[in-house]
């Protein structure tokens, strides 16, 4: 009996020096993955938003163009021969157009400062993504040096178990295998 409980001693040594070097663990190695993929898909989502904010752009400033024609137009008219009735239509149309320019106006100012506001969030969510891929590799390179350090040791192990399990009957092994896999450990204790 005494094999088998120096055997579940070296596996409790084996499970301690697995713990020390993952100690940053894989749940923060995933956090960041999480953290990273999020922000590609928040950065793609702005890249999209940059497009449609392009495709606006381009019809605001159509929409100037038209107006700016309308102005030079109304500039070159010649209302000294116009009569009254004329001269109150051409006043409606540059009061018209007037209107119509504010609004331009306005929606160009809401349009610069979505603008804004995209290129802001894009460099957010880029730099929170250069962090969390930084940080991640460290967290990759930091684990794969503990595990280096701790090879020897490890390997050291399970060369003895390898050796004890030769030494425990086939079915006791075979036993405490088993309940080991269903999260019972220790599996076996001594008798104080």
């Amino acid at each position: 009996m005494s094999a088998i409980l120096e055997y579940q001693e070296l596996e409790k040594k084996l499970k301690k020096l697995s713990k020390e070097a993952n100690a940053t663990g894989p749940n923060d190695v995933e956090a960041l993955s999480k953290v990273v993929k999020d922000c590609q898909t928040k950065i793609l989502a702005l890249e999209e938003k940059s497009a449609e904010l392009v495709s606006t752009l381009d019809k605001l400033m159509e929409v100037q163009k038209k107006g700016i024609a309308f102005v030079q137009k109304f500039k070159s008219t010649n209302i000294d021969n116009m009569n009254l009735e004329e001269l109150k239509d051409y006043e409606q149309k540059v009061i018209q157009t007037a209107k119509q320019l504010a609004e331009l106006s306005t929606r160009i100012n809401r349009h610069s400062a979505e603008v804004k506001n995209v290129v802001l969030d894009y460099k957010m969510y880029r730099k929170k993504l250069l962090e969390a891929k930084e940080k991640r590799e460290s967290l990759k390179s930091q684990t794969a040096q503990n595990d280096e350090q701790k090879k020897p040791e490890v390997d050291e192990l399970k060369k003895q178990l390898a050796k004890l399990e030769k030494e425990i009957e086939p079915a006791k092994l075979a036993k405490y295998k088993a309940l080991k896999q269903d999260g019972i450990f220790p599996v076996i204790v001594p008798v104080v």
